[in-house]
């Protein structure tokens, strides 16, 4: 087994801007999605539209009570991540591929996957400005903790009702997230 070794990373504004420019999420935050309406009107704009055949959007309480990353893999649409959530629990990580799913499964199979290939985010609650965003379409991702001995995270998710989590063959590559 090959362990792929993690360090998290806090969310930052900065951290979420990168990944924002690099395709992988749409930051939902303060200032971001601001229009400009004359007055006596409203506007509004699309920020994106579930794509046919997974269903209506459904709304989902997630609870992370493992340290393996067994979960990791990719949705064929968007979803929502609403960390909405107690700091006082378990650390949770939410570790995103920097690399397509492509490019990725092409990298397992030569053996050649590296820490770089991925950020490791630690969860940060409640803040306007990091903790609520839209994961990309084709994003492998996933969520684990590290145990020192509180209570599981929680937090929301919105997605399509019949979205598929196709999970990523990690072959003998395992992700661990160092311990802080």
């Amino acid at each position: 087994m090959k362990i792929i070794d993690l360090r998290p990373v806090e969310m930052t504004v900065e951290v979420m801007e990168l990944l924002e420019r690099r395709g992988l999420i749409v930051r939902l935050c303060p200032n971001h999605d601001e229009l400009a309406p004359p007055l006596g009107e409203t506007a509004w704009k699309m920020l994106y539209e579930p794509k046919e055949g997974y269903g209506p959007h459904k709304l989902i309480a997630v609870t992370v009570n493992r340290e393996e990353f067994a979960g990791f893999g990719t949705h064929p649409d968007n979803e929502e991540f609403w960390l909405i959530g107690d700091e006082d629990t378990q650390p949770m990580y939410l570790a995103i591929s920097l690399i397509t799913a492509e490019e990725l499964g092409a990298k397992i199979s030569a053996g050649a996957l590296e820490s770089s290939d991925f950020i490791a985010l630690r969860v940060k609650y409640n803040d306007p400005h990091v903790s609520f965003f839209v994961m990309r379409s084709g994003v492998p991702h996933g969520e684990a903790i590290v145990n020192v001995g509180k209570r599981p995270p929680a937090f929301y998710v919105t997605e399509s009702r019949d979205l598929p989590l196709p999970l990523t063959d990690m072959g003998d590559y395992r992700l661990k997230v160092t311990r802080e």
